[in-house]
């Protein structure tokens, strides 16, 4: 699993003239630090003694502070706070407060200081049980258990990506030994509400301000797209660590959208933000989202542009390269809700949690959306996620916002919303106004906030013709404006004559003519790297698997000349640099930039060459220490060159991979054996979820059973392996589970060009579930008792799904959007069976009910036509 930079994990010293550690603790904001009572109680009269250290901050020499004083006893909790006699500076601890119960099962870390480790050590395992006191039982899977010293340390949450607790009493001795109780912050908050440990967290809004109450556990502070994504949005430059603010105008798109956030939820229609590329999109997002939060709007200037009411945005997800699991996971730990398995478990949740919360607002900001990890999963995100939200909890106070292109790989994704959204267009005229493109372009070329000595574009005099100029033939988009600009204000020695100045509005030409002018000043293998980057997924490549990949295409660069190259002023306004983890990686900040250079006859050819170099790469490594980026990124890579089986057929990688992205491309394996492996992933669910060496011992039950090719377990240590099993291989392709009743019946339908399947249960509900992944993509609740059969019916273009009812209905539902339809009553029993017919070009729906008649309805207008009798 993986591990937080945990600098604000504390050493505690007891007093004496050789201080020894009695045990650890969690900083929590500048002047205190959480422990458990049991380490400190019998200093808490005399805590002169006392001392912290952070040992993990990176600060030489050792940052150590005294403690003034140690909170009252409790015996609500083992829970104790230490007060400092000066603030640290160090980040403190992301906390959040889920109640016990919703830990259960989770990965958690922790790192403590036990005897025989003077540098200290981690453990980490799942949760095993929640125990009484709010407490949880601890499960060890780590070589190194949990051991005095421990005492007091925080509980990281791999699921919830925070501290959620701290490590209690340990179990020192018996078969055991190594396990621990871990103290919950619910608990910890309970016992100490002076600490108001909830609202560090986030979790309990009525302790907080006004702005907390908005923003509940989510802040751009701590969002980690926020230096990458939102904070240069939000200025109109590309990367975080660029100054200035070049944003201009959209006031009548930023008006419309300030009036939105204002109003209560009316409808539950999202509102969707669209655009050509280059119109602006993200940056009128990211004015809203930085200008939200307290903290963003401190620094932004007051130059009377429009700006959005601080705590206004609840959540801001940008989906470029993500899953529908991975934005599901981030609005539920916005609210602190316990992190879903299916991504629409995530509405219910939420309903309940908000109408417990009278006259709560929370709105979820999506960007990108066009960008997700596959077009699948952008549809998913639509039909699970933005639909359910926006319309089932409308009424207790959350509303969505989008930014996407109307078009995306897999077609039109403005379809699938249907009719129920509400649309900003940043192409109608209405929402231009040329005087802000020139803004824009003037800002640009003057380098605002990046000055370059000698730019004669300086003198705004001078400036403004051509930047005039540049919005007059950029017609209207921002990217080609800025790009242009950008080109003459790095490298013009004169101000170009506008009556000269000619470029076509077009993105990929503004592109090449700006490496034109790189690859003229003597870095001719520019426009290769910038080719290579252009296939790089979210959130980007590392500076190293960059020149692996460059190198796969047979261009050499020095590390230190890419590096250079990347975050010099010149490829400043192409490449988007962003740290994650502790090393850099870079992507190119715009997919229209991607577009362009990825539209080559090549191109297939060149993916193959940078995922065979990637591959290699890893391989090389043995996997288990290579950067995530292969690990999350590959299987994109991969099916782009048309090479699935290369990763598929790999043991080392399949036990290393991260399982879900890889299923989604895995349909695209064209060997025997990379089609049994990618069978092997489908019928083993439970795998993606496992450290590699349960992995192959799950794998190696279904292997056996289904007799399969083996995955070796390679060097990992395995418990079990199964060799043989007396069975028939099963025939089918994937297991979908989720329903909680009874299946009835199950039909084939289309959605926006895809093929999905509908299933009917006893449960009453409908599911539809994307045949090739094996995911569910939705739940249709018919609330009407068991739903005994479904089919597909088409009405004007319009998917449609009949369901049957044991209510004795028939209930419409628009397939796309997830919306029911129309309800069709008549029937004096359970609703046993439908199927459409098509009757002198109408489209008839039939229905079997249990009193023994068929009736046929209009499907168009919702009739009845007839009745059919005759059964006995």
């Amino acid at each position: 699993m993986s591990h937080p930079h945990d600098v604000w994990t504390a050493t505690v010293y007891g007093p004496g003239p050789e201080p020894a550690v009695i045990g650890s603790g969690v900083l929590v904001d500048e002047w205190r630090v959480l422990t458990c009572d049991h380490v400190v109680a019998r200093h808490r009269a005399a805590p002169a003694g006392l001392e912290v250290a952070f040992r993990k901050a990176g600060v030489v020499p050792t940052l150590r502070v005294r403690v003034a004083r140690v909170s009252e006893a409790t015996p609500e909790a083992d829970v104790a706070v230490l007060d400092l006699v000066e603030p640290v500076r160090v980040p403190p601890a992301p906390l959040l407060c889920p109640e016990p119960a919703n830990l259960l099962g989770d990965r958690w870390w922790a790192f403590g200081f036990p005897k025989g480790f003077p540098r200290g050590n981690a453990a980490d395992g799942r949760v095993g049980e929640v125990l009484a006191d709010g407490c949880v039982r601890l499960n060890t899977e780590s070589r190194y258990g949990v051991e005095q010293g421990f005492s007091g340390t925080g509980l990281w949450s791999q699921r919830y990506r925070a501290v959620v607790g701290l490590v209690g009493q340990v179990q020192v001795g018996g078969p055991h030994r190594g396990d621990a109780d871990a103290v919950t912050l619910h608990r910890a908050d309970l016992a100490l509400p002076e600490a108001k440990l909830a609202v560090l967290a986030g979790w309990r809004v009525d302790d907080a301000d006004e702005v907390a109450h908005a923003a509940w556990g989510w802040t751009l502070t701590d969002d980690h797209d926020a230096a990458a994504h939102w904070d240069p949005r939000g200025r109109g430059v590309i990367q975080g660590d660029e100054r200035g603010f070049r944003f201009q105008g959209r006031r009548a798109a930023l008006s419309e959208i300030v009036m939105w956030l204002a109003v209560p939820p009316g409808a539950g229609r999202p509102l969707l933000v669209t655009g050509s590329p280059g119109s602006g999109k993200s940056a009128v997002l990211g004015r809203l989202v930085t200008t939200a939060d307290a903290r963003y709007r401190q620094q932004v200037p007051d130059d009377g542009q429009v700006a959005a009411p601080v705590g206004a945005i609840a959540c801001a997800v940008h989906l470029k390269g993500k899953t529908v699991m991975d934005a599901a996971n981030e609005i539920a730990r916005a609210a602190a809700l316990r992190l879903p398995q299916r991504p629409d478990e995530v509405a219910p949740a939420l309903y309940r949690w908000l109408a417990a919360r009278p006259r709560r607002r929370f709105t979820v900001v999506l960007d990108a959306l066009d960008e997700a990890f596959t077009p699948a999963e952008a549809r998913a995100v639509i039909t699970e996620l933005i639909l359910p939200v926006a319309r089932t909890c409308a009424e207790v106070g959350a509303q969505v916002l989008v930014g996407t292109r109307r078009y995306d790989h897999g077609g039109r994704l403005l379809d699938v919303f249907g009719d129920g959204v509400d649309l900003i267009d940043l192409d109608e005229p209405r929402y231009f106004d040329r005087a802000d493109l020139v803004a824009y372009a003037l800002a640009t070329l003057q380098l605002r906030g990046q000055e370059r000595s000698g730019n004669p574009y300086n003198d705004a005099a001078r400036a403004r013709p051509v930047a005039d100029r540049i919005a007059e033939l950029a017609q209207g988009n921002f990217l080609v404006a800025g790009l242009v600009a950008r080109r003459h204000g790095l490298h013009d020695l004169r101000p170009v004559d506008p009556d000269r100045l000619h470029f076509p509005p077009d993105v990929g030409a503004a592109l090449r003519d700006y490496l034109a002018r790189l690859t003229d000043a003597g870095l001719a293998w520019v426009d290769a790297a910038m080719t290579t980057l252009a296939y790089a997924q979210a959130p980007g490549m590392p500076l190293h698997l960059w020149q692996t990949a460059l190198g796969g295409t047979g261009v050499q660069v020095a590390p230190a000349d890419l590096a250079a190259f990347a975050t010099g002023s010149a490829a400043n306004f192409l490449i988007d640099a962003s740290t994650t983890g502790d090393e850099p990686t870079y992507r190119l900040f715009h997919q229209a930039l991607n577009d362009t250079l990825q539209d080559t006859p090549d191109r297939r050819a060149r993916q193959r060459a940078i995922t065979t170099a990637l591959i290699t790469h890893g391989q090389h490594h043995g996997w288990v220490d290579v950067h995530p980026y292969l690990l999350r990124a590959l299987p994109i890579h991969a099916s782009g060159a048309g090479i699935v089986d290369q990763l598929l057929t790999d043991d080392a990688y399949v036990l290393q991979a991260d399982v879900p992205r890889l299923l989604s491309v895995a349909d695209h394996a064209v060997t025997a054996l990379g089609r049994d492996r990618a069978r092997l992933l489908r019928l083993t669910p439970s795998a993606a979820d496992a450290a590699p060496g349960q992995r192959a011992e799950l794998f190696s039950i279904t292997a056996a059973l289904e007799h399969l090719a083996p995955v070796s377990p390679g060097r990992h240590s395995i418990r079990y392996r199964a060799r043989w099993a007396a069975t028939k291989p099963r025939a089918e392709y994937a297991i979908l589970e989720g329903h909680t009743g009874r299946l009835y019946g199950v039909c084939g339908v289309s959605v926006s060009g895809r093929s999905l399947l509908a299933s009917a249960s006893g449960d009453g509900t409908v599911r539809l579930w994307d045949p090739v992944t094996g995911q569910h993509e939705q739940t249709l609740k018919a609330r009407a008792g068991s739903v005994n059969g479904v089919c597909g019916v088409s009405v004007g273009g319009r998917s449609l799904l009949a369901s049957a009812c044991a209510d004795g209905t028939v209930r419409l539902w628009d397939v796309a959007t997830g919306q029911h339809e129309r309800t069709l009553e008549g029937h004096r029993g359970s609703v046993n069976g439908v199927c459409g017919v098509s009757v002198g070009g109408r489209s008839l729906l039939a229905s079997a009910c249990a009193d023994g008649t068929v009736r046929l309805w209009d499907v168009a207008t919702g009739q009845h036509e007839r009745s059919l009798e005759g059964h006995t």
